[in-house]
C-alpha cells in the first residue's frame, strides 16, 4: 500500500508546473557526488577487472561458462566504456563460432549492432545489420533484441543528422517500438522504457507520469535502470511546461549515472544545458565533465551533440567572467575617485589600498598569510594615526580611533567568525563577555584577538590600542584569572581559536 502511495505521489508531482523542487540542494548533492567520481568509476572498473581475471587464471571452463562471463562483462562495460564492451563481444564471438552455435554468434551480433549504434558508430552498425538474417532466427530473444537495435538507429541516427525533425526514421523508429510494447513482459524494464518513451511523444502525461514513478519506486536510485527512469522524467517534465521539474529529474538522473559508473550519459549535459540561465559557471563545469566522460567512453555521437552547444556555453561563461572583471574595474574607479577629494594626507593611503588589495588576493593561501595581513593593516593603520594627531582636533581624532577599532574589529571578525564564542568557552560561564548591541569586539576580545595574532607584548598591544601599559597588563591579567582550565596556558589556548575553521 505504501509503494502505491509513494507511485501516486511522484506521478502527480512528474510533470506539475507547482511542484515544489529545491535546485540548490539537489546541485549540492550532484556536486557531492561528482566529488566521488572517480572512487565509483574505480570501483566498477575492480568489478569487470575481477570477471577478466577469472577467465585468465588458467583454471579450465566450458566455453558455455566463458560465454556467459564475457557476458557479464558486456553488461558492466555497455554503458562504461564502449571499448571494453566491444572487446567482450569479439570474445563472445569467438567462443561461439569455436562451439557452432549459430543462435548466440547472432545474438552476439546484434549486441555488437546494439553497441555501436549507442556509441554514434552507424557506418559500423548498419555494415553488421548487414550480415544478420532475420529468417534465422531461432527464439523470441533475437527477435526482441534486433527490435530494441532498429528502434535505436532509427531514432539516433535521425536525431544524429536532422535533430528536433520527424519523418520516416522518426515512424520506423515508433513502430519497433510498438512491437517491444506488444511483446515483452511487462516487467522487463526495456518494454517499461519504450512505454514511457510512447506515453510522452504522444502527449499522455499522466500516463507516462505513472508508468516513470512506478520505474523509480521499483529500481534503486543509484542504479542504470533509475538513471534512464529519471531522465525521462525529466523529458516529461520539459514537455508539460515544468521546467523545475525537469532540472531536479536531470539531476537525480545525473547522480544515478554517476553512482552507476556510466560514462555514456547524457544527464549531466541536460542539467548543464537547464540551468546556463541561473549558474553559468556550474553549467560550464558540469558541460566539461559530461565531454570527459563522453571521451573516456570512446563514444561518437556525445561529443558532437555536446560540441554543438559549447561555444554558447563558453562564450556565455567569458562573458561572466568578463562582467565581473568590469565590475570590479569600475569599482577601483569609483575607489580612486573618491580618494581625490579626500586632504593630502589621506593621499598616502592610495599606496596602502594597493597593498590591502593585494594582501586580501593572498588571504586565501594560508591563515599565516591572512594574520601577517591584518597585522601590516594594524601598524599602518597605527602609524597613520599618529600622523594625523597632528593635524585634527580632540573630537575628530576620537572619531578616527573609533572607525579604527570598528575597521580592526571587521577584519578580525572576517577571518574568525567564531572568536567571541570560542574564547568565552574558554571563560568560566560567570566571567563570559556580553558584547553590546552593535559591538563585534569590545577592549579585552580586542587585546586576545591581538594576541591570537601574534602580538603578544603588552606595550605593543598598549601602542596599537591606545591604552597605557598598565591598563593592557591588568586585562589580561583579569581574563585569565576567569580561565576554565588555569591561566598558565590560557594565552597559548586563545592563539588555537579559528584553526580548525581555515
Amino acid at each position: 500500500m505504501r509503494k502505491l502511495i509513494t507511485i501516486a505521489l511522484l506521478a502527480a508531482s512528474a510533470f506539475s508546473a507547482s511542484a515544489a523542487y529545491d535546485i540548490q540542494a539537489d546541485l549540492a548533492r550532484l556536486d557531492e557526488t561528482l566529488a566521488k567520481a572517480s572512487e565509483y568509476a574505480a570501483a566498477h572498473e575492480r568489478r569487470i577487472q575481477a570477471m577478466e581475471h577469472d577467465l585468465a587464471a588458467g583454471k579450465p571452463v566450458s566455453d558455455e561458462y566463458r560465454y556467459s562471463v564475457y557476458g557479464k562483462i558486456y553488461d558492466l562495460a555497455y554503458a562504461f566504456q564502449y571499448d571494453r564492451a566491444l572487446e567482450a563481444l569479439d570474445n563472445q564471438e569467438q567462443v561461439a563460432t569455436r562451439m557452432g552455435r549459430r543462435d548466440l554468434l547472432t545474438e552476439t551480433r546484434l549486441r555488437r549492432a546494439l553497441l555501436d549504434c549507442t556509441a554514434g558508430r552507424y557506418a559500423e552498425c548498419m555494415a553488421i545489420a548487414e550480415q544478420i538474417d532475420t529468417a534465422r532466427f531461432t527464439d523470441k530473444r533475437q527477435l526482441y533484441l534486433y527490435y530494441e537495435y532498429r528502434q535505436r538507429f532509427c531514432r539516433d541516427f535521425r536525431e544524429y543528422n536532422s535533430p528536433g525533425e520527424g519523418g520516416e526514421l522518426d515512424e520506423r523508429a515508433g513502430f519497433y517500438r510498438g512491437r517491444l510494447i506488444e511483446f515483452l513482459p511487462e516487467s522487463d524494464f526495456l518494454r517499461q522504457t519504450m512505454l514511457l518513451t510512447e506515453l510522452i511523444e504522444n502527449g499522455n502525461h499522466i500516463g507516462a507520469g505513472e508508468v516513470g514513478s512506478m520505474m523509480l519506486v521499483r529500481y534503486p536510485s543509484d542504479s542504470h535502470e533509475y538513471a534512464i527512469a529519471a531522465y525521462y522524467m525529466g523529458v516529461l517534465c520539459r514537455v508539460a511546461g515544468d521546467p523545475e521539474g525537469e532540472v531536479h529529474w536531470y539531476i537525480q538522473s545525473a547522480i544515478a549515472d554517476i553512482c552507476s559508473a556510466t560514462k555514456d550519459n547524457a544527464s549531466l549535459y541536460c542539467v548543464a544545458l537547464s540551468i546556463m540561465d541561473r549558474d553559468i559557471a556550474r553549467a560550464f563545469r558540469y558541460t566539461q565533465v559530461a565531454l570527459d566522460d563522453a571521451l573516456f567512453y570512446n563514444s561518437k555521437l556525445r561529443p558532437v551533440q555536446i560540441a554543438q552547444n559549447l561555444p554558447v556555453i563558453e562564450k556565455a561563461y567569458t562573458d561572466m567572467l568578463d562582467r565581473a572583471s568590469s565590475r570590479r574595474n569600475v569599482l577601483m574607479l569609483l575607489i580612486s575617485l573618491l580618494a581625490i577629494v579626500l586632504v593630502f594626507i589621506l593621499l598616502r593611503m592610495i599606496s596602502y589600498h594597493r597593498k590591502l588589495q593585494e594582501a586580501i588576493a593572498a588571504l586565501s593561501e594560508a591563515n599565516a598569510a591572512k594574520e601577517e595581513f591584518l597585522a601590516l593593516f594594524l601598524s599602518m593603520s597605527s602609524g597613520y594615526l599618529d600622523k594625523l594627531r597632528r593635524h585634527l582636533g580632540r573630537e575628530q581624532m576620537e572619531d578616527e580611533l573609533k572607525a579604527f577599532y570598528a575597521a580592526f574589529d571587521n577584519a578580525f571578525i572576517q577571518l574568525y567568525p567564531a572568536f567571541v564564542e570560542d574564547f568565552n568557552a574558554l571563560l568560566e560561564p560567570e566571567a563570559r563577555i556580553e558584547l553590546k548591541k552593535g559591538e563585534k569586539l569590545n577592549t579585552e576580545l580586542r587585546i586576545f584577538a591581538l594576541i591570537r595574532l601574534g602580538v603578544d607584548q603588552s606595550s605593543h598591544i598598549a601602542s596599537l590600542l591606545r591604552y597605557s601599559v598598565n591598563t593592557i597588563y591588568n586585562y589580561r591579567a583579569q581574563i585569565k584569572a576567569a580561565a576554565l582550565s588555569g591561566k598558565d596556558d590560557f594565552e597559548e589556548r586563545v592563539k588555537t581559536i579559528g584553526i580548525r575553521h581555515n
